[in-house]
This record gives structure tokens, C-alpha cells and sequence, in this order.
């Protein structure tokens, strides 16, 4: 009996719960997304709305965010926000990587595999200098 309970609490849970995981993400993260999705719609989107799937990969420390868009069930229109009502469609095109580095967002589509190599390469090896200036801390790259 318990164990039934249990999976029903489960079923419900995930019923209730964006199944991409948008919901339970940062502030900082969705921000980050939401500039993802502008992006991605301005500059790939053809009929249907791109939306967040998953997170490729990040680096917090770097200031790095690589993130996966796909197209979904819903048209394409505006304002180009996450929709919690589309459904991914997992095999359509275009799918999107969208890398955020300290601020600059550049988007690829999942073909481009070494621009997208090429972008989180460089990201990760930017150098922030720090020098001391007797007011505070500058950071440059």
C-alpha cells in the first residue's frame, strides 16, 4: 500500500513539473534561457517556437552556459519566451546550441558541432586579469 502511494506521489509530481526541468533551474540560469530562446527563434526559427530542452554543459566559475533549444507543437510568435504549454518534438529541426560566455549569447545550429566546439573552447580559456587600482578590483579580459 505504501509503495502504491509512493508512485502515485511520483506520477503526480512529475505531472505537475515542467518535464525539461526549466522550473527548478536558477533565476540566473532561466535568465540566461529566456536570452537563449530570443535568440535562437530571431535567428533559426522558421514555423514553430524553439524552446529550452537541457543543458549541455556550464561552467559557473567562467561565466559559461551552453544550452539546447528544439522546436515544439506550438507556431512560432512573439515575444519568444519559454512556453510551459508547447511540447518538445525531440526529432525535428532545428535544434539549437546557444552558449552564453560572460554575457555574449552566439547560437549554432546542432550541425555546426565545431563552431559550437570552437565557441566553448574559447570560453573556457578567456582570462580575466585582475588589477588593484586602490578604489576596488577591475576585471578585464
Amino acid at each position: 500500500m505504501r509503495g502504491s502511494l509512493l508512485l502515485l506521489s511520483a506520477l503526480l509530481l512529475l505531472e505537475s513539473t515542467d518535464g525539461n526541468g526549466y522550473d527548478q533551474l536558477s533565476q540566473h540560469d532561466t535568465d540566461i534561457i529566456d536570452k537563449a530562446i530570443k535568440a535562437a527563434n530571431e535567428r533559426h526559427g522558421k514555423t514553430k517556437h524553439l524552446d529550452f530542452d537541457s543543458i549541455l554543459s556550464s561552467d559557473y566559475d567562467k561565466r559559461l552556459l551552453n544550452v539546447l533549444l528544439k522546436p515544439t507543437t506550438c507556431d512560432r510568435t512573439e515575444p519568444f519566451v519559454h512556453r510551459k504549454d508547447c511540447k518538445i518534438q525531440n526529432k525535428a529541426t532545428p535544434q539549437v546550441s546557444c552558449v552564453d560566455c560572460q554575457g555574449e549569447m552566439t547560437c549554432f545550429s546542432l550541425r555546426e558541432q565545431e563552431k559550437i566546439k570552437q565557441t566553448v573552447h574559447k570560453c573556457l580559456h578567456l582570462r580575466s586579469h585582475i588589477a588593484r587600482d586602490g578604489t576596488g578590483i577591475l576585471l578585464a579580459k
